[in-house]
């Protein structure tokens, strides 16, 4: 029998508990040797402190990265964070501001150096999530305080850790990001996974009445399903494993497929790739080029395409907007095609900032049919 494998922790997690272990020194005159944190998936974790230091001004912190049984590289180093109670934010090029702190990245945290990425140009490679959580943490404490918080994240091994990770390639240069979308690091091996997709799958049609399902790769796929009011009961989130997921469909008798996906992975469905980890294939640019070309896109416009460090960079140099419609017919098309069974497919795209792109031209027939059928 295979073990159930340990999940883990990101490195937004560790950071948001060391802010929250220095700050509550500061304020409180707590110095915990656990700190019990709420995750962006609403997961209740409780997380040791590895060191803590506290002067008159600011306390630092360090929490030891836990990626579970996940083959993360991060695993084990120190992630940390210092915290320094002020009266006025100075201007600080990289950090990112908000009404009661300042959060920046210092050693071993990787600056932006490319578009196309969660985090502008010029600022300190921590992402969207992890702010969130901190600055959460920071509004709780400081809610009374006349003081506000000057937030430096440090990784002493970042830099060296960097080289194996893709950051440089991606334009995060001198360090490592941080990173969760979750704050957990759900750790299971491409067979477990697959079993447990399936048997969820499974179980969605025990419902004879329900032959459908929505597909998403994550959260964009979740949050237009709450937006559109489908049943998210019906929503199945398939990794990378876009080929199998159909083929599963098939064998459970489903007739209709709803995909749902960010453009960076859907663009390799339209391109007839159906497992979307980078190292099994990646020829997103080219794809997009391709694409662009069949709508007539200025060469100029082709080549910054192809020259992009990542799709969200490749959209903002599109002019002619129909190549989303041709991309999101195409995914649609191409699942349909890999299934070689009687189901239809339809297909929706979105943007980082979860706006939706485009639709394959049968998507809002089979929305409404599906819709009928979850009352």
């Amino acid at each position: 029998m295979e073990k159930e494998l340990r999940n883990g922790y990101t490195t937004g997690t560790c950071a948001a508990v060391a802010v929250k272990a220095a700050l509550e020194a500061l304020v409180y005159g707590k110095k915990n040797n656990e700190i019990e944190i709420t995750t962006l998936n609403n997961t209740t974790l409780k997380i040791p402190v590895q060191r803590l230091r506290v002067r008159n001004n600011f306390a630092s912190c360090a929490i030891q990265k836990y990626a579970g049984d996940d083959p993360d590289v991060t695993d084990g180093i120190s992630i940390c964070a210092k915290v320094q109670l002020v009266e006025e934010l100075p201007q600080i090029d990289r950090g990112a501001y908000y009404n009661n702190c300042v959060i920046v990245g210092g050693r071993g945290v990787g600056l932006v150096t490319k578009k196309g990425l969660q985090i502008a140009v010029g600022k300190s490679a921590i992402n969207p999530g992890p702010q969130k959580m901190i600055t959460t943490i920071v509004n709780d404490i400081l809610v009374d305080s006349e003081y506000k918080a000057i937030i430096t994240i440090y990784i002493p091994e970042g830099r060296a850790k960097a080289i194996k990770t893709y950051n440089p390639k991606m334009g995060v240069i001198g360090g490592i990001s941080v990173l969760g979308t979750t704050g957990i690091v759900k750790a299971m091996s491409e067979e477990a996974l697959k079993k447990s997709m399936f048997a969820e799958l499974k179980v969605m049609r025990e419902d004879k009445d329900r032959d459908w399902v929505i597909f998403a790769f994550g959260n964009y796929g979740e949050r237009h399903c709450q937006k559109i009011g489908l049943d998210i009961e019906q929503m199945i989130i398939i990794s990378n494993f876009v080929g199998f997921m159909i083929e599963s469909a098939v064998k459970l008798g489903f007739k209709k497929i709803i995909m749902l996906g960010h453009i960076s992975k859907a663009i390799k469905i339209a391109g007839g790739v159906f497992n979307t980890h980078s190292r099994v294939a990646d020829a997103r640019m080219e794809i997009m080029g391709a694409n662009a070309f069949l709508v007539r896109e200025k060469p100029e416009i082709i080549e910054k395409i192809l020259n992009s460090n990542t799709i969200e960079e490749a959209c903002d140099y599109v002019e002619n907007t129909q190549i989303y419609n041709l991309i999101a017919n195409k995914v649609a098309k191409k699942m349909q095609e890999y299934a070689r069974a009687d189901i239809e497919v339809s297909a929706a795209i979105f943007s980082f900032k979860g706006e939706t792109l485009a639709e394959s031209e049968n998507y809002e027939r089979m929305v409404g049919e599906c819709f009928a059928k979850s009352k």
